[in-house]
């Protein structure tokens, strides 16, 4: 994980960028900050007359947490993030807002209420699925995310002024040539060369080692043998399910909830309606008067120029289609109903189907209000069983006492590592969550209870009885992967060796494919073309990863052509010849210039708004109401 943050942050100039403004905003605020006591208590951060109130820092804070909470799991805290620093990195973040609102408002710079206005409405967020600005949509993002229309409208007002004050400092960084071309062409380099590989699978490793030679590398690998720390755990589980068994619900219960609850298990009748509309109750009538024997009410549109019907689908009598349907329903026959009058008009009806009501019986349903039952009963009696079982750990009541408990089970483990192990290294069954409990056990100070920890379907309180140190495995134990160990340093050494004679032999008229012909155990390959970072810029070109490794070209980019080096790689040693240095071409790899030239621009203007930060930081009063900030600080 760590070399894939690392590569990452070595390609993605973005995230240099991103990283790069976040350490600026930890370094600038070394200074400038004092304690105010005439401050507001309600006023966290205090830029002269730009004030950053404290509900808005604990607001910004409670988001923070909620999304490491989506990301880590449920069981993250506050605190888990203060101790982090999350509120910490606010703190400057805010400040450095505030300085920078505050030198805006030195400078003058002004947002109208249309400039606002508009930049609302163009925001995706807020747009509807036809593309429109829609206030009810924005109305639940500022909801959902803790603000007013007015704080929202300050936070914005704020940013556009920000982005107009700084937008100009940033735009006026230009890239130098110089630099890069130096970067181009130390990115977009690509080499060629002749390998021969020798693969650790393909060697022999001689005598079956002695008793003496397994134990100088037990001793000499002892980490690799080191146990990792072990939990003594056991735990109290109440699932609601537990609590109330299935055989306690009655007979009388259950025919009692399904007389009290019998719409739930009625089938309503239906009716698929279409409808004509009249102005007045002759024209209804008139047109009533005209249908013949089969017609349909497209038909009778057709006859008196109404055009087409309205088809209002499948109903049942509790739609609400803005009229009442009672006459409709009365209608138990396919075909065009009477003249009906409503709010809309006088309406000639047709009922193209229908289906009569029914109710389930009792038999039929009889596991689901069963089951309906036992969840319902089963989480007011999850309240009191936890509530039970905090007070009963809180008067030194043993789990081994309180699972006795009906509908209470102890979990115990007498040795736990983080993977869900015990001491033989076997995987442990686990009754719930495996890695909830894990990370419980693990965040639990030994001798001390967990707080209670709820899901969906169960709660637990642990406790850590003891906490077994990392220590070493007896050799006995462990002999097996000593030997696995020796025979791989053994296949190790053996092909560094082969790998080295070759090396001594191979001369510049060398035939290096010929010598992988004259021995099974060596591999020919070309290598490349290939850049310093093992990847290619040829299009649809593949890097074998087996025969690449950092140590390979470091010394393959220093090499010269002709130079022949050896490395470790994988899982062998590679002999490399260098054959060809390709130059980047500027037309061809012009994506990457692009690239590199767009970093480095990046990168000074990230320079040029950090000196301009750091400029109008050093000209204004900056008050930090520690006494407010620590009161928003989880204990």
């Amino acid at each position: 994980m760590i070399q894939g943050l690392t590569h990452a942050i070595k390609e993605s100039w973005i995230l240099k960028g991103f990283l790069g403004l976040l350490m600026i905003s930890f370094s600038i605020w070394g200074v400038g900050d004092a304690i105010n006591p005439a401050v507001d208590p309600n006023v966290a951060i205090k830029v002269e007359q730009v004030e950053i109130r404290a509900e808005e820092l604990q607001r910004r804070f409670t988001a923070e947490v909620d999304q490491l909470r989506q990301a880590i799991g449920p069981d993250f805290t506050a605190k888990d993030a203060a101790d982090l620093g999350i509120m910490d990195n606010l703190v400057a973040q805010l400040t450095e807002r505030a300085t920078l609102d505050m030198a805006a408002r030195t400078m003058g710079l002004t947002i109208p209420d249309e400039t606002l206005r508009r930049a609302v409405s163009q925001q995706e967020a807020f747009k509807d699925e036809t593309g429109n600005f829609n206030r009810l949509i924005l109305n639940q993002v500022l909801s959902s995310n803790g603000l007013t229309e007015q704080g929202f409208v300050d936070l914005l007002r704020s940013d556009v002024s920000r982005q107009i004050m700084l937008q100009p400092i940033a735009a006026n960084a230009r890239a130098p040539k110089a630099m890069v071309d130096a970067l181009f062409q130390y990115r977009a380099e690509q080499r060629s060369a002749d390998v021969l590989y020798v693969a650790d699978e393909t060697v022999q490793v001689g005598d079956e080692p002695t008793e003496q030679v397994l134990n100088q590398v037990y001793d000499e690998n002892l980490s690799a043998f080191t146990a990792p720390q072990y939990r003594e755990v056991e735990a109290i589980v109440i699932r609601p399910t537990d609590l109330v068994p299935v055989d306690s619900i009655t007979d009388e219960e259950i025919q009692l909830f399904y007389d009290e609850n019998m719409d739930r298990y009625r089938t309503q009748p239906t009716r698929t309606v279409r409808q004509l509309i009249f102005g007045t109750a002759l024209d209804a009538t008139t047109a009533y008067d005209q249908i013949q024997d089969g017609d349909t009410l497209v038909e009778l549109g057709d006859r008196i120029d109404m055009g087409a019907p309205i088809d209002l689908g499948e109903l049942d009598a509790n739609d609400d289609i803005g009229f009442d349907l009672s006459a409709v329903f009365e209608q138990n026959e396919l075909g065009i109903s009477a003249p009906i009058q409503t709010d809309f008009g006088w309406h000639l009806f047709e009922v193209t189907a229908l289906t009569t009501g029914s109710i389930s019986a009792l038999p039929v349903v009889r596991q689901d209000i069963i089951e309906f039952i036992v969840t319902d009963r089963s989480f007011d009696e999850m309240y009191e069983a936890t509530i039970y079982l905090e007070d009963q750990l809180a008067a030194g009541v043993p789990m081994t006492e309180i699972a006795e408990t009906p509908g209470y089970t102890r979990v115990y483990f007498e040795t736990l590592d983080r993977e869900g192990r015990d001491a033989t290294g076997a995987p442990l069954t686990f009754p719930i969550d495996q890695e909830r409990l894990i990370r419980s056990s693990f965040s639990t100070d030994v001798g001390l209870e967990s707080p209670l920890i709820e899901a969906d379907d169960y709660a637990f309180i642990l406790r850590v009885n003891a906490i077994i140190e990392p220590a070493p495995k007896s050799y006995e134990r462990v002999k097996a992967d000593v030997r696995v160990l020796w025979e791989q340093q053994a296949r190790g050494s053996a092909t560094l060796t082969t790998a080295k004679s070759l090396l001594d032999d191979i001369g510049a008229s060398t035939d290096l494919p010929a010598l992988a012909d004259n021995d099974d155990a060596i591999e020919f390959a070309k290598l490349g073309p290939i850049t310093r970072f093992g990847d290619s810029l040829v299009i649809g070109s593949i890097i074998p990863a087996r025969l690449v490794s950092p140590a390979l070209m470091d010394l393959l980019f220093q090499a010269n052509i002709g130079d022949v080096i050896e490395a470790r790689v994988g899982n062998g040693h590679v002999i490399a010849k260098l054959v060809e240095i390709i130059a980047p071409d500027g037309t061809e790899l012009d994506q990457v210039r692009q690239q590199v030239t767009g970093a480095v621009g990046s990168a000074l203007a990230n320079d040029l708004v950090a000196g301009f930060t750091k400029t109008v930081t050093d000209e204004f009063s900056v008050v930090l109401n520690r006494e407010a900030i620590d009161q928003l600080i989880p204990q």
